[in-house]
């Protein structure tokens, strides 16, 4: 009889040190172990995991410039998963509060998380030089000692679109092992028209949105940056002043009209006739800063979340995003309603009020996070 036991307990304890190995409980795990952690660091400024972990400022070229980063990872000799953090437009970038929770968090849960200085991005402007930054920022975690080469990019709010067009990269978009897109836009002229507007389509519907105010501030700056003639710049920003009479419309070329127009525009149908009136060389900047162009190239899968709430850009833009994806590429799709923005804070407001809605919106983004990790 105690051999029978014996033999009982030898084979239990067999299936389960299996099904510990076993890469779908290894990942469930790791998780749970990341979300308690961030949770906990959020909440109450601790630790959930007493792990020691390595955090350092590291700097590599991207053509003539340098890239500052952050990097987190296990203070171990094993090789480990990485994931790219690309903060959204934030002014602290790399050294944003929550990014700092998240990439130790990831660390502690033993994966790498490296979150590279995107300057453009910090100050409200989109620009492809942060693109070759998130590139390079993959190329440089790929090489390193302590990564096992499976890698992918988590891009946040307006980060996001770039994290898209960064993992279709030719150089790297076999590499990639996951992205997601957090809060991005799929579209960069119906963004901007939301923007400018104050008003998004869905299902053809014009709707009313407002804008976070310094969004409605800073993207008619940059906008406006982007022209080539000089002239038109500094006669656009006098009159978006008021400091101009309409008469000095006369003096702008016809692209700065086509520029004043749009800036001005309230009307949504408008908005087609009016990208096409202005000059060729912004239309291809902005072109090279839409993902709807080259979602075509994108060879990984992709996890896509967003929230209702969010004014930096309407949810719809990420609905659109997942009706182009390919159902085998696209691992996880949900649109949350229990938190605002980017900020899973509320999450951890639970009342007896919404204490259902805010426990099934975490177990939700307990998944998203699964399916990313799950794929590293």
């Amino acid at each position: 009889m105690n051999w029978h036991w014996i033999l009982l307990s030898v084979i239990v304890l067999t299936v389960l040190v299996i099904a510990l190995l076993a890469k779908p409980i290894q990942v469930g795990l790791r998780t749970t172990a990341f979300i308690l952690d961030l949770g906990v660091s959020y909440k109450w400024n601790a630790k959930a995991i007493p792990k020691n972990i390595l955090i350092s400022e590291v700097t590599y070229r991207c053509g003539d410039k340098d890239i500052v980063a952050n990097l987190y990872r296990p203070n171990d000799q094993r090789r480990h998963s990485g994931l790219i953090l690309a903060h959204g437009a934030v002014e602290g970038g790399k050294d944003d509060p929550a990014l700092r929770l998240a990439g130790g968090s990831l660390a502690r849960a033993g994966y790498v998380a490296l979150v590279p200085q995107l300057d453009n991005l910090r100050n409200f402007r989109l620009h492809q030089d942060d693109i070759d930054a998130l590139v390079v920022s993959f190329r440089y975690l790929a090489r390193q000692e302590f990564s096992n080469g499976k890698i992918g990019i988590l891009g946040i709010c307006l980060s996001a679109p770039l994290a898209l067009l960064a993992a279709t990269e030719p150089s790297i978009n076999r590499d990639v092992a996951v992205i997601s897109s957090w809060g991005g836009f799929y579209n960069i002229n119906d963004w901007l028209q939301a923007v400018i507007s104050e008003r998004y389509i869905d299902e053809g519907t014009a709707k009313p949105w407002r804008p976070r105010t310094v969004l409605i501030e800073e993207t008619p700056k940059w906008l406006i940056e982007l022209l080539p003639n000089a002239s038109d710049r500094v006669c656009i920003e006098e009159m978006l002043r008021g400091n101009s009479t309409d008469s000095a419309k006369s003096n702008l070329s016809p692209s700065g009209q086509a520029m004043y127009e749009l800036l001005t525009n309230r009307d949504p149908e408008r908005v087609k006739d009016l990208w096409a009136q202005l000059d060729p060389e912004v239309q291809q900047t902005l072109n090279n800063l839409s993902p709807h162009l080259k979602i075509a190239q994108l060879r990984t899968k992709i996890a896509i979340i967003h929230t209702f709430t969010d004014d930096v850009i309407p949810w719809v833009e990420s609905c659109k995003l997942a009706g182009a994806i390919k159902d085998g590429n696209k691992i996880y799709f949900k649109v949350f309603r229990q938190f605002y923005h980017v900020s899973i804070e509320d999450l951890l407001k639970a009342r007896i009020s919404n204490l259902y809605n805010v426990i099934s919106e975490a177990v939700q983004f307990y998944l998203y996070m699964y399916s990313i990790l799950y794929q590293l």
